[in-house]
C-alpha cells in the first residue's frame, strides 16, 4: 500500500477545521479530574499558545518537555505545541524516572512544563538552565495556574500561522528504557500527521465515536490512536490515569465508548478474574482495540468468549508508527490486520527479495509515517535510512492480505539447520485447557545448535506434568519443533510494556542443562 505525501495537513488547520464544525462538541474528557475540552477550546488555547510560545522566542524545532501524568492540561498542550509548530518532548514519569536528569539534558529544551506534585523539580533544575515551570491547570472561567496562567494574556481568537514545515520535529517520545537505557525517537509533523490520518482512516474513527484510554500518553500508541486519529475524525475520546480492572466496564457503560483501547496483559487480567458483564450489557461498544504485544489465538477467543466482545488487534513500533491494523470491527484472529495508509509494507527475505505469499519475511514499511531517528545524549539526530525501516519481525501475509506476525528473528530457534518460529509453539501451549500462559525459547545444544525448551504458568491446582505439556504439544507439532523440556514458572517475564521478555527465559534456563550437559 502506498501513500501520497501531497495530502500532508497541518496540526493548525486540522483544529481549526473541527473548531468550525463541531465547536460544541467535546474533543477530550478527563475522567478523574471530570473536566472537558472541547474543539473551541482546543481551538482558543492552541492559539493562545502560539502567541505565549511566539513572545518567547520559540521557533522551529525548539524543544518543549513535559513531564506530566494523563490530564486535559497535558493534552491541550502536546497538540498547542505541535499547533505552534515547536518540538512536545515527553516521557513516562514513573517508568523513566531514574532517567528524567538524562533525558532533558539531551532534548536541551527551551522551556520546561512539570506537573506538580511529581517531586521532579530538583531533578530538572539540576539537568537544565532553561525556565521550568509549573504546567498548572486551566480554568476555562479563568483562575488558571502555572502555564495556563500564562496564557490568559492572550486572545483566543488570533490565529497565528505555525513556524514549522513538514519535515520539522514535532515529537520527541521515549521508549520505556526498563532493560536499557530509553531511548529519544524523533517525529516529523509530516510522521504525526501520517499516523493520525492512517489509522483514524483505518480503525474507522468519526464524529459520532466515543473512544476510552487508559494508557499513559507519553507512549507513542495511545498519543497515535486515542489522542490524535480522534482529532482527525472529530471524535472524542474519554481518558483515565491508569487503567482499573474494577472501573473498566463501568467507564465502557456510563460514558457510552463505542471503541476501547487496551493490551493484552489488560485482557489477561480481566479473564483471570473476570468481571460480570457481557457485551450485550453494553451494546454500544462496537469493538475493542488491542496493541503493544501479539494477543495469542486461543487466548484471543477466550476474551471472546467469556465476555462476547470483539477484540480487534493492532500492531506497530517506535520507529514507524502503527503499521497494520483490522479495519473497524472486521477482525480476523490471529493476524495483526492490513497494513495502513501512508506507507509501504514489504515482507522481505535475509537477500532484500520479497516472499511469496505465505511464506515468512522481516516485515519493513517506507512511508512518511516512519519516524525521524534518535535523539542522540548530546541532543543531536541520528537519522534513519528512509528507503525502508527493517522491524526484526517475522511477517506472513494471507490471501486476504491480512499479516501474521510470526516471531522476532532474533528469537528463531534454529535446530539443526532449520528454522522454528517459537510464537507457533506458544500458540499451541495454550490450547491446553490447564495453562494460562505459555513461552518456547532456544538454548544451546552440542548436535542440534539450539534446542526447543517452554516455561509454562499452570493454572493452580491443575497437577499438569511434564509429559502432559510434551504430549500435548506432539499431537499438534512435528517432532522436531516439539519441546524437549519444560519448566512450571509462577509467571512469566514482561517488560513495561506488557511483551514477553524471552531473553530473560532463555538466560533462566539451568546453565547446567545448556549445551548438552
Amino acid at each position: 500500500m502506498g501513500g501520497n505525501q501531497d495530502d500532508y495537513r497541518p496540526i493548525r488547520a486540522i483544529i481549526a477545521e473541527q473548531a468550525s464544525l463541531r465547536p460544541d462538541q467535546v474533543y477530550a474528557h478527563a475522567i478523574e479530574q471530570s473536566k472537558d475540552l472541547s474543539y473551541a477550546d482546543l481551538h482558543a488555547l492552541g492559539n493562545r499558545m502560539a502567541q505565549e510560545f511566539a513572545a518567547r522566542g520559540l521557533k522551529a524545532n525548539d524543544r518543549v518537555v513535559m513531564l506530566s501524568e494523563n490530564s486535559i492540561e497535558f493534552m491541550a498542550t502536546f497538540i498547542g505545541v505541535q499547533r505552534y509548530g515547536a518540538t512536545i518532548a515527553t516521557a513516562n514519569v514513573e517508568m523513566n524516572r531514574d532517567h528524567i536528569a538524562e533525558i532533558v539534558k539531551a532534548v536541551q529544551p527551551a522551556l520546561v512544563l512539570i506537573q506538580e506534585g511529581l517531586g521532579l523539580e530538583t531533578i530538572v533544575r539540576g539537568a537544565t538552565d532553561a525556565e521550568c515551570l509549573a504546567l498548572g491547570t486551566w480554568d476555562p472561567e479563568g483562575g488558571s495556574t502555572g502555564f495556563f496562567a500564562c496564557l490568559e494574556a492572550h486572545d483566543g481568537a488570533v490565529e497565528l500561522e505555525e513556524v514549522s514545515g513538514p519535515e520539522d520535529i514535532a515529537v520527541i517520545f521515549y521508549t520505556s528504557g526498563t532493560e536499557a537505557k530509553p531511548k529519544g525517537v524523533l517525529q516529523s509533523h509530516r510522521s504525526v500527521w501520517a499516523n493520525f490520518d492512517g489509522i483514524a482512516e483505518i480503525v474507522g474513527i468519526g464524529p459520532d465515536d466515543r473512544m476510552l484510554e487508559c494508557r499513559s500518553y507519553t507512549w507513542l500508541s495511545s498519543q497515535n490512536m486515542t489522542l490524535g486519529a480522534p482529532l482527525v475524525a472529530g471524535a472524542t475520546v474519554y481518558f483515565a490515569k491508569k487503567f482499573s480492572r474494577s472501573r473498566y466496564f463501568d467507564w465502557i457503560r456510563d460514558y457510552r465508548i463505542t471503541i476501547a483501547t487496551s493490551v493484552p496483559t489488560i485482557l489477561n487480567m480481566l479473564m483471570a478474574e473476570p468481571v460480570d458483564i457481557r457485551g450485550e450489557d453494553i451494546p454500544h461498544l462496537k469493538f475493542l482495540m488491542t496493541s503493544s504485544a501479539p494477543m495469542l489465538p486461543e487466548r484471543w477467543r477466550e476474551f471472546e468468549n467469556i465476555y462476547g466482545i470483539r477484540v480487534c488487534q493492532s500492531y506497530g513500533c517506535s520507529e514507524a508508527g502503527l503499521m497494520c491494523s483490522h479495519r473497524g470491527g472486521a477482525r480476523k484472529i490471529g493476524t495483526v490486520g492490513l497494513p495502513l495508509k501512508h506507507q509501504t509494507l514489504r515482507l522481505l527475505d535475509p537477500d532484500g527479495g520479497e516472499v511469496a505469499q505465505g511464506e515468512p519475511g522481516e516485515i519493513t514499511v517506507s512511508g512518511p509515517q516512519l519516524t525521524s531517528g534518535y535523539l542522540r545524549s548530546d541532543g543531536s539526530a541520528q537519522k534513519l535510512p528512509r528507503d525502508g525501516h527493517r522491524t526484526g519481525d517475522l511477517g506472513v501475509r494471507d490471501e486476504d492480505g491480512h499479516i501474521k506476525v510470526v516471531g522476532r528473528l532474533k528469537d528463531l530457534i534454529i535446530r539443526g539447520g532449520v528454522n522454528i518460529s517459537p510464537v507457533e509453539i506458544d500458540n499451541i501451549l495454550s490450547r491446553h485447557p490447564e495453562i494460562i500462559e505459555g513461552a518456547t525459547v532456544g538454548i544451546p545444544d552440542k548436535i542440534y545448535g539450539d534446542e526447543v525448551v517452554a516455561y509454562v504458568v499452570p493454572r493452580t491446582g491443575s497437577g499438569l506434568s511434564r509429559e502432559d505439556v510434551i504430549a500435548h504439544c506432539g499431537q499438534f507439532l512435528a517432532p522436531f519443533k516439539t519441546p524437549k523440556d519444560v519448566r512450571f514458572v509462577e509467571a512469566l517475564p514482561k517488560n513495561a510494556r506488557g511483551k514477553l521478555d524471552r531473553d530473560a527465559l532463555a538466560r533462566a534456563w539451568p546453565a547446567r542443562e545448556r549445551e548438552g550437559a
